[in-house]
């Protein structure tokens, strides 16, 4: 597999992440394997020694690899989960949710993770706005959001980001107008349980978008969904 030089696509550190990924969900390099040196990556995708590292950072701390002295880099086990990578039109995703109930938990600043830094190629030690919401049905909470958006949309903590949040993105002039997402199936953790107001183990989804307006990176979200309350229609176009 090739990386792609043309404009619009995906940084070329991302496009590596993306390889690499996918070499290790689907087995070819396997649980406890030396993943290949810096330099072989580099001669095999034709590629600077820091689009290497930047790849690498993130396989890092998706956790899908570990840093050894004297060994070298180590493939993790892969957990019980199922991962799916799609793209789409905006308009051909649409959420249903009965008795839809969303509500605005915090509007603040704070550092962006690594991965939405490299997504929105910036510092990770730059504060960005961050929303924060829950959907609830039944006065149960089903779904929590953390949104970071990118410092060059005009959005302030001070501003009413009750409603769409889309519909905010747009009126600031950065309409989105298309998005690449991720989702994975996994049992549910302690701290979820709590999030959730749930005793038992259960099934959730954890889906990362990345929202973007004419190939301009704009939205970085963190979802996290009960399995049974809720429902994505995909129209791949």
């Amino acid at each position: 597999m090739k990386l792609s030089y043309q404009s619009g696509q995906k940084p070329l550190w991302s496009q590596l992440y993306d390889i690499l990924e996918s070499r290790i969900i689907n087995g070819e390099y396997k649980e406890g394997e030396v993943l290949p040196s810096e330099m072989l990556l580099m001669e095999e995708f034709n590629v600077s020694r820091i689009t290497v590292r930047q790849a690498m950072d993130k396989l890092l701390n998706a956790k899908l690899i570990s840093r050894k002295r004297g060994k070298g880099t180590i493939v993790l086990k892969c957990e019980n989960t199922v991962a799916t990578s799609f793209q789409s039109s905006f308009h051909g995703i649409e959420e249903k949710n009965n008795l839809n109930d969303r509500r605005v938990i915090s509007v603040s600043y704070h550092k962006i993770p690594i991965d939405g830094a490299y997504f929105f190629d910036i510092s990770s030690n730059q504060k960005v706005l961050k929303l924060v919401r829950q959907t609830y049905i039944d006065n149960q909470p089903v779904a929590c959001y953390e949104s970071y958006i990118n410092p060059i949309v005009s959005l302030t903590a001070q501003d009413d980001l009750s409603g769409s949040l889309y519909m905010n993105l747009k009126n600031a002039g950065y309409p989105i107008t298309r998005v690449i997402e991720k989702i994975t199936a996994a049992i549910m953790t302690d701290k979820e349980k709590e999030l959730f107001q749930i005793t038992k183990k259960g099934a959730v989804m954890h889906r990362i978008r990345m929202g973007y307006c004419d190939e301009v990176p704009i939205e970085y979200t963190y979802s996290t969904y009960v399995a049974n309350g809720y429902e994505l229609m995909i129209d791949l176009k």
